[in-house]
């Protein structure tokens, strides 16, 4: 993703935030702020040629750090966006697979959702590619516009180790460990 492709990239956030189901924010940043928070090298657009063969972007992924503590620097939390003309053609997967892809090799060794469980769309997505849920985060925030003015919203957790990270190794192990280990439950 480069500042060039920004105009449409906001124009396909602003899009997701209009239906009060993609994030708690009302307005899509400029470049400046956009970036700031986002891990750039993990940031890439899908696009295709529109009717004048222009590049139109279809959809794009970025990451973010979950935390400012370089213990979790290896903990990233993805953004997937679609616009309308992409929907349920597959973009949000390949961009989700190349994104989850990238951040292994860049060694990063988690990553993490915020999704609305109203959002089954995107719940599904994750599911799909492996992520677990891993908790309901209770009235996170308030919707400030949309539908669902005034309501306080949970953010269903989710997660996934990434496949060829550094941890996934560990991971497996400790995995495997559990399946075979008896539950000392009473």
């Amino acid at each position: 993703m480069t500042e060039a492709d920004y105009p449409q990239v906001q124009a396909i956030l602003q899009a997701g935030m209009d239906t009060g189901e993609a994030t708690y924010e009302r307005k899509a940043p400029e470049w400046e702020a956009f970036t700031s928070n986002r891990l750039m090298n993990l940031a890439y657009v899908a696009e295709e040629s529109d009717t004048e063969h222009e590049p139109e972007i279809l959809g794009w992924v970025t990451a973010s750090p979950i935390s400012h503590r370089e213990v979790f620097k290896g903990v990233i939390e993805d953004s997937i966006y679609v616009s309308e003309n992409a929907t349920g053609k597959g973009v949000a997967g390949r961009l989700l697979d190349h994104l989850l892809k990238s951040a292994a090799e860049q060694g990063y060794w988690a990553m993490h959702s915020h999704i609305f469980p109203d959002n089954v769309g995107s719940m599904k997505l994750h599911e799909s590619r492996g992520f677990t849920p891993v908790g309901v985060l209770h009235s996170m925030s308030m919707m400030e516009y949309g539908p669902k003015a005034g309501t306080w919203r949970d953010n269903m957790l989710m997660e996934i180790i990434l496949e060829g990270g550094p941890a996934w190794e560990a991971y497996q192990n400790r995995e495997e460990e559990d399946r075979t280990q008896p539950c000392n439950c009473d």
